[in-house]
């Protein structure tokens, strides 16, 4: 199983969620979103430093030998811009 950085995970997942802007223009608003996956993560040492890498299980034998996997519960916010920042 390939993991990646934890920031690109995230990155993919809210990427996945823009298609549901489309929503708007039906009327829909969409202004939260909550998240909560199964995660494999490992703590690894590269280039001088320590990365955390991660992705959503492909398979769900891949785990099985886990007592409690890794969750990642995410959500995604729309916050209106305070007036002076407007």
């Amino acid at each position: 199983m390939m993991l990646r950085e934890l920031h690109e995970v995230i990155c993919e997942l809210q990427s996945s969620v823009a298609p549901m802007t489309v929503a708007a223009s039906a009327g829909l608003r969409i202004d939260g979103l909550e998240l909560n996956l199964p995660l494999d993560m490992a703590l690894v040492l590269r280039d001088g430093g320590c990365a955390l890498l991660a992705d959503l299980p492909r398979n769900t034998a891949d785990a099985a030998w886990e007592r409690a996997p890794s969750r990642l519960h995410l959500t995604l916010q729309a916050t209106p811009l305070a007036q002076e920042q407007a």
